[in-house]
C-alpha cells in the first residue's frame, strides 16, 4: 500500500514538473522608458541667436579687412608703377616730343591733301605720291621708338606712339583714299582713333613735366 501511494506521489511530482515546462512563460512587461532630463536652460534668452549674429559679425569684419588690406596693396602698387613709368619717360622727354611732333605734323600733311584733293582727278596718284614720301620718315621714327624702349613695358605712351606711326604709314592713307571715293566711315574711325591717343600722349608729356621724380 505504501509502494502505489509512492509511485502516485512521484508521478504526480513529474507530471507537474512537465506541465509547468510546457506552459508559456508570462513575458515580462517592458520597462517604461523615462524621458531624458531636460537640463535646466535658465531663464528664456536670444544667446544662441546672439552667438550666430556674432559670429557673422566677425566674419563680415575679416571680410572687410581683407578687402580693405587688398585695396591698399593695389594702391600701393599702382603708385608704385605710376612712379616708375614716370621717371622713365622723364629720362626720354625729348625723345618723346620730339616724335609727338613729327606724328602731328605726318598727320597735317595728310589731313591738308585728303581736303586739296577731293573732285580732283589724279587725286589717288598724288596721294600715293605724298604716302611714299613719308614712308622713310616714318620708319626712321618706328627705329627710334624701337630704340628708346627695347624691352616694351618701362614707358607708358610707346604703344601710342607705335599706333600712331603705324596708323600714319597705312591705315591713314588708306581710309583717305576710301573719302575719295565717298566712303567717309573708315577715316571718321581712323582719326577717331588718333585722337584718342594724341589726348593720352598730351596728358601724359603733361603729368612728366609736372612730376618732380
Amino acid at each position: 500500500m505504501k509502494r502505489i501511494a509512492f509511485f502516485f506521489g512521484a508521478g504526480a511530482v513529474f507530471l507537474a514538473a512537465a506541465c509547468s515546462e510546457q506552459a508559456p512563460r508570462p513575458k515580462a512587461e517592458p520597462t517604461p522608458v523615462k524621458p531624458a532630463r531636460v537640463a535646466d536652460a535658465g531663464p528664456a534668452t536670444d544667446a544662441r541667436p546672439g552667438d550666430a549674429r556674432l559670429g557673422m559679425m566677425a566674419r563680415y569684419e575679416l571680410w572687410k579687412a581683407k578687402k580693405e588690406a587688398d585695396a591698399k596693396l593695389a594702391a600701393q602698387l599702382a603708385a608704385e608703377e605710376q612712379a616708375r613709368l614716370l621717371k622713365f619717360d622723364k629720362s626720354k622727354m625729348p625723345k618723346h616730343l620730339a616724335l609727338f611732333a613729327f606724328e602731328k605734323k605726318t598727320r597735317k600733311a595728310l589731313d591738308d591733301a585728303a581736303e586739296k584733293l577731293k573732285g580732283k582727278p589724279d587725286a589717288s596718284d598724288q596721294l600715293a605720291k605724298l604716302v611714299a614720301s613719308q614712308r622713310k620718315a616714318i620708319e626712321a621714327q618706328a627705329k627710334i621708338l624701337r630704340a628708346m624702349d627695347p624691352q616694351g613695358g618701362n614707358s607708358n605712351i610707346a604703344t601710342d606712339h607705335d599706333v600712331s606711326l603705324n596708323a600714319l604709314a597705312n591705315d591713314y592713307p588708306e581710309a583717305i583714299a576710301a573719302s575719295l571715293q565717298g566712303d567717309a566711315k573708315p577715316l571718321a574711325d581712323v582719326r577717331a582713333e588718333l585722337d584718342k591717343r594724341e589726348k593720352k600722349i598730351t596728358s601724359w608729356l603733361a603729368e612728366v613735366k609736372s612730376s618732380k621724380k
